[in-house]
């Protein structure tokens, strides 16, 4: 059972932790959107936009969601881990929804809902928990 200062945590950082990934995902798609005005390929605009949202979604769930302690060589490298693991499950629970409801709006809510949560999980009980980095080297 989680102990009653743990839930505390939750309901604090919860909030904050969507507004951070939202706000980065709005960061994503205004440089994807200015560089598209500018003449860059779809693909350059979109990997730059992915790059400026992970930055800005890292450094404020660190620094505010989490309001973590831990160096960036501990959190970083499990950030970067838990966004790769992130965009993996986001990719099979889209695949998986669109197979069933064959609307690629609705599998895209779903599966980015069902995997801000367990990025969420990851984030609270690894990325960003203290606790864990007693366990390295």
């Amino acid at each position: 059972m989680v102990p009653q200062t743990r839930l505390h945590t939750r309901r604090r950082s919860l909030p904050r932790f969507l507004v951070i990934g939202g706000l980065a995902t709005l960061a994503h798609w205004g440089v994807m959107a200015q560089l598209l005005h500018l003449g860059a390929s779809p693909y350059l605009a979109t990997g730059w936009g992915a790059l400026t949202g992970l930055v800005l979604n890292y450094l404020g769930q660190h620094r505010l969601a989490f309001r973590s302690t831990l160096r960036h060589r501990v959190a970083l490298p499990r950030y970067l881990a838990a966004a790769g693991t992130g965009w993996l499950l986001n990719l099979g629970a889209f695949a998986a929804v669109l197979a069933v409801l064959d609307t690629v709006a609705l599998a895209q809510v779903l599966a980015t809902g069902g995997v801000a949560l367990i990025n969420y999980l990851i984030a609270d009980g690894f990325v960003f928990h203290e606790q864990s980095s007693q366990d390295l080297p």
